[in-house]
Formats: C-alpha cells, structure tokens, sequence
C-alpha cells in the first residue's frame, strides 16, 4: 500500500490517538483512512456495522407496530 505523510497539529495526534486507545480503530492510519473515506463519500466502518445491527434488529419486531412510529 503507498504511504502519505502530513503535517499535522499535536491537538490532531492527540484525538486520534483518543480514537485508537478507546479500540474504535486499530491505528492513527486508520483513523485517517476512515477521515479520507468520509470525505470522499464513501460510509465510515461504524456506520456501516450500525447500519447492519439496525437492520438484524428491526427484522425481529413487527413492521406494523413499527411503521406507526415513521
């Protein structure tokens, strides 16, 4: 894979580092490919692993008693 580098603030480090020490992300690279992916349109990993337990989940209630909230 290439690499990039970039000047970046410490107040930059220091969030992503938050982001890898709380286990959202394995590294700082892939907090900023997340960044990057975001930018580019394409849907963070987080969202997308929501989006998949919103769905496993609403499959298991009633539609009826659900659709009255929409």
């Amino acid at each position: 894979m290439p690499t990039l580098s970039a000047d970046v603030t410490s107040q930059m480090i220091k969030w992503a580092e938050k982001k890898v020490k709380k286990g959202l992300y394995k590294s700082k690279s892939e907090v900023v490919r997340e960044l990057f992916r975001e930018k580019m349109g394409e849907k963070p990993q987080y969202f997308r692993m929501a989006e998949k337990a919103f769905a496993e989940a609403w499959k298991d209630e009633d539609d009826e008693y659900w659709e009255s909230y929409l």
